[in-house]
């Protein structure tokens, strides 16, 4: 199978949040597999072309976007330790410092010529490089006009003819919707700015375009394809995703275990396994002296997140003094809406023996968080996959989770009676039930330790492979290909 990977963002070469996980680690599964897998995104001026190897393939390349010829510029390396290639796009409207913002972290006005550039560059890259794909994977909003331009423009060409489309929402809050004035410059006939096909509310929205016209639409965890179907969590695209229930497939993250594995991490203090714990109490007592927390067995509590209303921390902030009052330590990590920020500070300010709350991305230090945390919290409003709570149970943290999305397909609420179960689940988002559930974890942590070891040595023992993960993603390719 012949499959082009197409997003916005890729790491280890640009990223703003999992998408850059994903758009690589999907991409390299595949190929593992035994599929002939090419990933395509944007050359942006923070790219380091020199550490990451990136060579020039071919200069002045026209694609067609409305009246304009827009030149473009092919870049070539390979996804690290992989065989697997990654083509950069260059073109005046990409290369810039930001991804999506600018260096004052205001968005580009002209996002979506940007990125319909290059979804028609995506085509003429295919076709210089002879590459003609069985599946084209596009993903978020960014690339959303890439089904609908290979079902108008492109339905003809007999090089295309054979492609299917997979479009994944990896996060149906951020669709892209824009002025129709905004894609003047494509020159999109009317007929397919009308409200059943294009148009949203007099407005263009790029998610919808990716909905409407791919062969199989995927999401991000099999319980966000449920919700995306309601209007509390659809965004106004619930009654259209609606039409494509029968098309659309929620499949959970892997993890890569090259790079989050307590065994051979080396940004984390000491290693371990399921088999012999001592290393996470090492990096514990390590992190609190790091950072100027009291060194002792009170249960620590972690949290890594980008600070937004959608991840639910205003449910920590509210009960954060009663937190306390049980005897726990929090470290939080993260960077976002500057009132949760302050807030969090103030906290840091009033338990300076037991909070650390830093506002920064710092990569080493996510992974000490992970090692040395007893719990982790994601008390998220919706959560369409996630990946934290997956790293932390591989290291040996007691995920604490709402039941929501991907945290509900990954974590399971822990029976006391069987002592199953892979953390602490709770339903509503309200702070009675979150606390509920943490000090249902605290008084296992306190009062039975066999039994929390055993809940710890069992996490770390489950399988968030991508290799598995890869056998979905080849399945759901399959479907397509069979679609007429």
């Amino acid at each position: 199978m012949k499959v082009a990977f197409i997003s916005a963002e890729v790491v280890p070469f640009s990223k703003t949040g999992g998408l850059a996980d994903v758009s690589a680690a999907i991409p390299k599964a595949l190929n593992e597999l035994g599929h002939e897998t090419i990933i395509i995104t944007p050359l942006y001026k923070s790219i380091d072309q020199e550490i990451h190897k990136i060579k020039l393939v071919s200069t002045n390349n026209l694609a067609k976007v409305g009246k304009k010829e827009e030149v473009l510029d092919l870049y070539i390396t390979h996804l690290p330790n992989t065989k697997v290639p990654v083509y950069f796009v260059k073109n005046q409207y990409l290369y810039r410092e930001g991804i999506y913002v600018d260096t004052d972290g205001i968005d580009y006005k002209d996002s979506p010529m940007r990125f319909i550039t290059f979804t028609k560059a995506v085509f003429k890259i295919l076709e210089n490089l002879e590459f003609s794909p069985d599946i084209i994977h596009a993903n978020d909003w960014h690339t959303g006009y890439l089904p609908f331009y290979l079902r108008t423009e492109f339905s003809d060409s007999k090089f295309f003819k054979d492609t299917k489309t997979i479009y994944t929402i990896h996060n149906i809050g951020y669709q892209g919707i824009y002025p129709f004035e905004s894609i003047e410059d494509a020159r999109i006939p009317e007929i397919y700015l009308e409200e059943d096909l294009l148009g949203f509310h007099k407005q263009v929205n790029f998610m919808k375009a990716g909905i409407v016209y791919s062969t199989i639409l995927t999401t991000v965890s099999s319980k966000y394809a449920e919700e995306i179907q309601t209007k509390e969590f659809g965004f106004g695209l619930e009654k259209i995703i609606q039409t494509r229930k029968d098309d659309l497939h929620g499949i959970v993250h892997g993890v890569d275990s090259s790079i989050w594995n307590p065994k051979i991490d080396s940004l984390i203090v000491k290693n371990y396994d399921s088999k012999n714990l001592k290393g996470k109490k090492e990096c514990k007592s390590y992190l609190q002296e790091k950072l100027n927390l009291e060194v002792s067995d009170k249960p620590l509590l972690g949290v890594i997140t980008r600070l937004a209303t959608q991840k639910g921390l205003y449910l920590i902030l509210k009960k954060f003094d009663d937190i306390m009052k049980l005897g726990a330590q929090f470290i939080l990590l993260g960077t976002g809406e500057s009132t949760l920020e302050t807030q969090f500070k103030k906290k840091e300010e009033k338990y300076p023996d037991d909070c650390s709350i830093n506002i920064m991305f710092d990569n080493v230090l996510a992974h000490q968080i992970e090692a040395a945390s007893d719990m982790f919290l994601m008390p998220s409003k919706y959560e369409p996959c996630g990946l934290n709570q997956i790293y932390s149970m591989i290291y040996g943290t007691v995920p604490i989770v709402r039941k929501t999305g991907g945290l509900s397909d990954t974590v399971q609420d822990y029976d006391p009676e069987t002592k199953t179960g892979s953390g602490f689940v709770f339903e509503k988002s309200n702070t009675k039930e979150f606390f509920t559930a943490l000090k249902r974890a605290i008084l296992l942590y306190n009062e039975e330790p066999d039994s929390w070891k055993n809940l710890t040595k069992n996490i770390m023992e489950l399988d968030f492979s991508w290799k598995k993960v890869a056998k979905k993603w080849q399945k759901v390719y399959e479907i397509a290909l069979a679609k007429k």
